[in-house]
């Protein structure tokens, strides 16, 4: 049961990383309309930033094929998907180190709350 609600609460928390990037790719497309940014910085980093959206979501959906029956334990679960993410290789290393971190988030909240 524990196992399972791990995997529901890192659905959403990978979601809430998701819809930030993606908020980000808006917010340098406002900053590039206000003439805050040069149109080649504008198109870098969102370029970037939608590659990394996109590793997200394709790591996510991975994750999310793993069955909850197939972990014994939290730590068992939580060691999977930390090593599912490091096994995606010729990503920006940023994506590798936000998603370990909301894994890492939502240890510490069940930890205080179940």
């Amino acid at each position: 049961m524990i196992v399972k609600k791990f995997f529901k609460i890192l659905s959403i928390e990978f979601s809430d990383l998701e819809e930030g990037i993606d908020a980000l790719v808006g917010s340098i497309s406002e900053r590039y309309k206000d003439h805050e940014i040069t149109e080649h910085i504008m198109l870098e980093n969102s370029s970037l930033l939608k590659r990394e959206l996109t590793d997200m979501l394709l790591i996510h959906t991975k994750i999310m094929e793993l069955s909850e029956i197939d972990y014994p334990s939290l730590e068992k679960a939580s060691i999977a998907v930390i090593d599912l993410i490091y096994s995606f290789e010729g990503i920006p290393g940023a994506v590798h180190t936000y998603m370990e971190g909301r894994v890492k988030k939502v240890l510490r909240y069940m930890d205080e709350v179940c």
